[in-house]
C-alpha cells in the first residue's frame, strides 16, 4: 500500500484550486480524482495543506464520482478496486440493502455514500 488518500474540499472560488491543478499537470502531486464542484482526492504521504482554502481530511468510505463520470472507491482511507470492500466497512445495514437490491453501487447510493 502506498501513501494515504486525502480529500481536499473547498469552495469553487478557493485560491488553492489553481496551484493544485498546476501541480497535478506537472506531476508534482498525485491527484486521483478531481471534481471542479469542490473536492479532489489526492495521494500524499502527509495532508496537503499548502493549497489555500482547501481543507484536507481522510476521505469517507464510499464511491467518489467526478463531473466527467470517472470513479474511485474508497474504504478505510485507501483506494480499493470496487464496491465490495466499501460495503464491508458499512456494517449490517449495507448487507441488508445488498440482499434487497443486489447491486453494490445502488446500495452505496441508498446509503448516501456516493460523493
Amino acid at each position: 500500500m502506498g501513501d494515504p488518500l486525502w480529500l481536499l474540499e473547498g469552495p469553487r472560488e478557493a485560491p488553492g484550486w489553481v496551484p493544485l491543478e498546476g501541480d497535478a499537470r506537472a506531476d508534482a502531486v498525485d491527484v486521483r480524482l478531481f471534481d471542479r464542484d469542490g473536492w479532489a482526492l489526492v495521494r500524499a504521504p502527509e495532508a496537503p495543506t499548502k493549497y489555500a482554502g482547501l481543507v484536507p481530511a481522510t476521505p469517507r468510505d464510499g464511491l467518489y464520482l467526478d463531473n466527467l463520470g470517472r470513479s474511485v472507491y474508497v474504504a478505510g482511507g485507501d483506494e480499493v478496486p470496487g464496491p465490495l470492500p466499501v460495503l464491508a466497512t458499512l456494517g449490517p445495514r449495507a448487507r441488508e440493502l445488498m440482499e434487497k437490491y443486489g447491486d453494490a453501487d445502488v446500495v452505496l447510493d441508498r446509503m448516501g455514500r456516493v460523493y
